[in-house]
């Protein structure tokens, strides 16, 4: 077998590996119990955030 060929075959794998985790992932986000715990970020960066805050003024005129 060639390198070519091998490292083709290489890539395949992890490609379809990947998709497989990332199907598991997905998976995991549907169930609530476990996203509660893993979505926390989105409170940190504040994404929702009820109130806004004012526009800050850079150039004194």
């Amino acid at each position: 077998m060639t390198k070519i060929k091998r490292l083709d075959r290489l890539l395949i794998q992890l490609a379809i590996a990947h998709f497989i985790l990332l199907l598991i992932a997905q998976v995991f986000l549907e169930i609530p119990s476990f996203k509660m715990y893993t979505n926390k970020s989105i409170y940190y960066e504040g994404v929702i955030k009820g109130e806004r805050e004012p526009a800050l003024e850079t150039i004194d005129r």
